[in-house]
């Protein structure tokens, strides 16, 4: 089945700000489509996301944020190379490897990649008759994936309403995801509902669909979530677990980590000790972003000195990165990592780091980004790389639901297993 035409176009993300779609409609006439989406908490060692800035291509209206540039990229570079090609994923990122050798994809923008190689892949899983999650996964019951869930956020999600990112809960005792998402759901209403009677606001909601309630620390909105769980009959630390997002580089500067809420500042040494001192006072089972992107050796002593089973994960740290997951690996500077396409740039390469960090002994976890559109393609990724567990925000905006609707409908209508990663 040939390419016959490849089509970019700018759209919006689930915060109105432009992002970029390609579609590839190949010569039965069918065309397959691909949104991309795009962070607020970056790293600044993640692919690079073209966009125009105060060029003359920028939509004021947009404040400069316009993806022109990246769509013409698609539309004048990348689809005459593409068509007439006959349709394979793999030689698509090939061929967008060859257009941009660029380790970031800066020259056409990872968002322009991205867009097209995710559009490949939906079409050449749809000529062979596959759900894009059966296309990576050949046989054998398809595995859905545990949910991380956000109830309260903070950080660049919900203008600081924490110093850190995300507490979320983790479903561990669920017997499905079913079961999963619904316990979810019940904790995030009872927060709501919480922290209501406690006075405290709780109309800002925020990115990722979480609640933008002020804290004056992590453990006191730790504690708060906890109350939120046993609120709903499930037990803390036993059915259900914690897991935070620290996006530490947020607040990290000159050296020092500074919790603006709790007007305490700490050496990488002394942050180490905080953290493990939250981590022994509170049911959790997994920490993402603890330090700073580049604060190797805070990583090196926290991995070092954590209590065994708790997840370390790497997102700012390893931005889906076969190198920085190298290095990870061999200075064991964490135990996880969050795999994010849009800070790789293309579909199979995003794949081999999972698949390395798999091997290597990483837990992997398929996250979406604050900044996403309706599409479904993750959690079909999420399924078919065998993930084990899955981030996409909180239960609430239909660009998160489009997201676990689709598992919900993968295991009701497949033969599916659910991971428990945590075997708790």
């Amino acid at each position: 089945m040939k390419i016959t035409n490849v089509l970019g176009y700018q759209v919006l993300d689930s915060r109105g700000r432009p992002t970029v779609a390609a579609a590839i409609t190949l010569e039965n006439g069918a065309t397959y489509t691909a949104r991309v989406p795009s962070g607020a908490s970056t790293g600044k060692h993640e692919a690079k996301e073209l966009r125009d800035g105060d060029s003359a291509l920028s939509n004021k209206f947009y404040s400069g944020k316009s993806v022109n540039q990246a769509v013409s990229n698609v539309n004048s570079v990348i689809a005459p190379a593409l068509e007439n090609m006959a349709l394979s994923l793999n030689d698509v990122d090939q061929t967008l490897l060859q257009l941009d050798p660029t380790s970031s994809h800066s020259t056409l923008g990872a968002n322009a990649t991205l867009a097209v190689s995710l559009a490949a892949a939906i079409a050449e899983a749809a000529v062979a008759g596959k759900s894009l999650a059966r296309f990576f996964s050949h046989s054998g019951p398809l595995e859905i994936p545990m949910p991380m869930v956000n109830i309260l956020s903070g950080g660049a999600h919900a203008g600081k309403t924490l110093d850190i990112q995300d507490v979320l809960v983790v479903p561990v005792g669920a017997s499905s995801f079913a079961e999963a998402i619904s316990w979810a759901a019940a904790i995030r209403e009872a927060a709501a509902a919480l922290g209501a009677k406690q006075g405290k606001l709780t109309h800002l909601v925020a990115d990722e669909g979480g609640i933008g309630i002020p804290f004056p620390s992590i453990s006191a909105a730790c504690a708060f979530v906890e109350e939120a769980i046993a609120s709903v009959g499930l037990a803390a630390g036993k059915d259900v677990y914690l897991a935070l997002d620290i996006a530490a580089t947020q607040f990290f500067s000159e050296g020092t980590y500074h919790l603006a809420t709790e007007s305490k500042s700490f050496t990488s040494s002394d942050f180490v000790t905080h953290m493990n001192d939250l981590v022994s006072r509170h049911p959790i089972i997994s920490i993402e972003d603890p330090f700073a992107e580049d604060d190797w050796d805070a990583w090196q002593r926290f991995t070092a000195s954590a209590p065994q089973g708790l997840q370390i994960l790497g997102d700012d740290l390893l931005t889906t990165n076969q190198n920085r997951l190298d290095r990870a690996v061999s200075e064991r500077s964490a135990n996880a990592i969050l795999i994010k396409p849009n800070q790789n740039g293309l579909v199979t390469e995003t794949q081999k780091v999972l698949r390395s960090a798999q091997v290597k002994g990483f837990a992997t976890v398929v996250s979406a980004r604050s900044g996403e559109t309706e599409d479904a393609w993750l959690a079909d990724l999420a399924v078919g790389w065998k993930s084990h567990q899955i981030k996409v925000g909180s239960t609430h905006g239909s660009e998160r639901t489009a997201k676990w609707n689709r598992l919900l409908e993968l295991e009701a209508t497949e033969k599916t297993i659910f991971s428990n990663p945590f075997n708790k």
